[in-house]
């Protein structure tokens, strides 16, 4: 009898123990190319496989789920990542974030829901001034996820082959866990300034952000800020066109050089050593134009200098303004940009008068024809420094005025920065802007709503429309000094400016088809750009990286932790009607050859320029 009581004792023990250890938080690994919203069922990944270049960052997530009881005060911590003869990536460069959420009330499009979504990103210790941030600890609710950001970087010179390590995470109701991570570095490097050029807007909005108003920031605060934005924006491989406050004191330009020739001239503190602009926007007026002109050829900066003439008339201006602006620009030696498409810039006679032509995505290859990409054949070839940008609007999502529903379907599958789409989408822009060899990409703004954007970035019917950023004030964040919040839609665009870099590569190596092949299997028309899966793209990017070290000679090892199968016989695809393969800009040391330009509204620091407005006004 006193047997059988005990066994019946145990069985209850071993029961309550099963149940605590079902209550119990987990952890698990995710990519970078899901978002990890708090209802979705966690990931079954339980180790992060990688790879990457040298002078390359790559992200995945870790994900808490909090299970029956949930977990508090958990934190997460890094080592360094060990490879082949002991080589190290420290730890130190490897940035740990807690996502934060964002509260989708009127989804974007179809593809959106309402909600929270992921998408600022707090970091551990901030990348700008060294300081501890309040990203840990932090609660995991019974029966949500919470997602750690871990961002590798792999520093230039770092010898090629496999490196492994562990991120360890642990807090109450969760035992602590070490996730390893295997990282393959690629036998190349990229370069710290992008091929891809880049014309993203930025408000003079930034300081008032933080502060709470001009006058508590006044001209000296604006400045600090949007040079601060503008370093953020090069460690993500993009430039920030109207980063310039306001231009020299008469004939001295020496606070101007001081504050913005740093990044100009690749010499401002950056993570990616030695990243500079490749476009800035001419912000003054038409008396200053030749001093402009004469300045920045001196300093070596002329080939990134434009004047955004015009954008998207007749909105933007008359079309028969054109001419007008233009001349004096052209005058000085300036370069000119417009967003428009081919068919209106030759309708009203203005391809003498534009440098630079920036059309909508939408308008490179719609959803009703065929690809638009020959129609600027003759264009290019009219003249030395005629470039083809592009830009993705509100025509990804629907133009609405404000926050409003877009249920058309038209308005889905586009490459897009919203919030509520796909990751496949945030990262599409530059692999299309490959595919339809286009020289540079424009976006209207990065903070157009960033004094709200914690709480309310909806307009023109999008969740995030021109707001990439988010204000890290102190009392937000933790710390002492105000700094950029990235969004996890600006890690994606700067994954896609990556992929541009392989593409590239590969294409100055000889093997254009295979870049365009693979391209095209990825995304065979800029309307289907989440046709593909994420995995399809790591694997792309796999056979892409493999194909490289071929032709350097580099391969550092037949297999690798994302060693893939080749592509199956039959299976690539051709190159979308009329995309020849980008020019070349860059060489592959990654020393640069002319870097140039591209653009945002006009007036003072954005506006609504390259917003795709022209569209909602019907």
């Amino acid at each position: 009898m006193r047997n059988t009581n005990l066994a019946f004792c145990m069985g209850v023990a071993a029961l309550f123990l099963a149940a605590g250890a079902a209550q119990a938080a987990s952890v698990s690994v995710e990519t970078a190319m899901e978002k990890v919203r708090p209802g979705d069922a966690a990931p079954a990944g339980t180790a992060a496989e990688l790879s990457a270049a040298a002078n390359e960052f790559e992200p995945f997530q870790i994900v808490i789920d909090g299970e029956a009881a949930g977990a508090t005060g958990v934190s997460a911590s890094v080592s360094d990542l060990v490879g082949p003869g002991g080589a190290v990536i420290p730890a130190a460069g490897i940035m740990l974030y807690r996502e934060g959420l964002y509260n989708v009330t009127v989804p974007s499009n179809s593809e959106g829901a309402v909600g929270p979504w992921p998408d600022p990103l707090v970091p551990g210790v901030d990348a700008y001034f060294s300081e501890t941030r309040n990203a840990f600890p932090f609660d995991v609710p019974a029966g949500e996820l919470r997602a750690v950001w871990v961002e590798v970087f792999v520093p230039p010179g770092t010898p090629a082959g496999e490196y492994t390590g562990a991120v360890t995470v642990s807090g109450e109701g969760l035992a602590e866990t070490a996730v390893g991570v295997n990282l393959l570095v690629r036998g190349f490097e990229l370069p710290s300034t992008a091929t891809l050029k880049s014309a993203f807007g930025v408000r003079w909005n930034v300081c008032a952000a933080h502060l709470g108003s001009y006058e508590a920031c006044g001209d000296v605060g604006i400045e600090d800020y949007l040079v601060l934005y503008g370093r953020a924006a090069l460690d993500h491989r993009v430039s920030l066109e109207a980063v310039i406050y306001y231009g020299p004191d008469g004939a001295d330009w020496s606070r101007f050089d001081s504050r913005y020739g740093p990044l100009l001239d690749g010499t401002a503190p950056t993570r990616l050593a030695g990243a500079r602009q490749t476009t800035i926007r001419m912000m003054g007026d038409e008396s200053e134009l030749q001093a402009w002109h004469d300045h920045f050829e001196a300093e070596g900066w002329l080939d990134r200098l434009f004047d955004y003439t015009c954008d998207e008339p007749p909105m933007g201006c008359d079309w028969s303004e054109i001419p007008v602006r233009a001349a004096p620009v052209h005058a000085a030696g300036i370069r000119t940009l417009l967003t428009t498409d081919i068919a209106e810039l030759t309708s009203h006679d203005l391809q003498g008068d534009i440098d630079i032509i920036v059309p909508i995505v939408n308008y490179m290859h719609d959803r009703d024809g065929s690809s638009t990409r020959p129609d600027y054949d003759a264009f290019l070839a009219s003249g030395a420094g005629k470039e083809l940008w592009m830009y993705q609007s509100c025509m990804s999502h629907g133009c609405g005025d404000g926050c409003v529903e877009t249920t058309d379907a038209y308005f889905t599958g586009w490459p897009s920065y919203m919030i509520d789409v796909s990751a496949m989408q945030n990262r599409a822009m530059e692999w299309i802007s490959f595919i339809y060899d286009v020289g540079g990409e424009l976006y209207f703004e990065t903070t157009y709503d960033l004094p709200t954007a914690w709480d309310d970035q909806c307009d023109f019917s999008g969740n995030g429309d021109g707001t990439l950023f988010y204000p890290g004030t102190p009392d937000r964040i933790g710390g002492t000094s105000h700094i950029p919040i990235e969004s996890i839609r600006l890690k994606l665009i700067r994954e896609g400016m990556e992929d541009y870099e392989y593409l590239h590569t590969l294409c100055e190596l000889g093997d254009c088809d295979m870049a365009r092949a693979e391209a095209g299997a990825l995304f065979a028309a800029p309307y289907e750009s989440d046709a593909a899966s994420p995995a399809d793209l790591y694997a792309a990017r796999s056979r892409i990286a493999a194909r490289i070290e071929e032709l350097l000679g580099t391969t550092p090892s037949d297999e690798g932790p994302d060693a893939v199968e080749p592509r199956p016989e039959g299976d690539a695809v051709e190159p979308v009607d009329g995309a020849e393969g980008p020019d070349a800009t860059t060489d592959i040391d990654g020393a640069p050859d002319a870097v140039a330009d591209t653009a945002e509204g006009e007036g003072g620091g954005g506006g609504d320029g390259g917003c795709g407005c022209r569209i909602a006004a019907g």
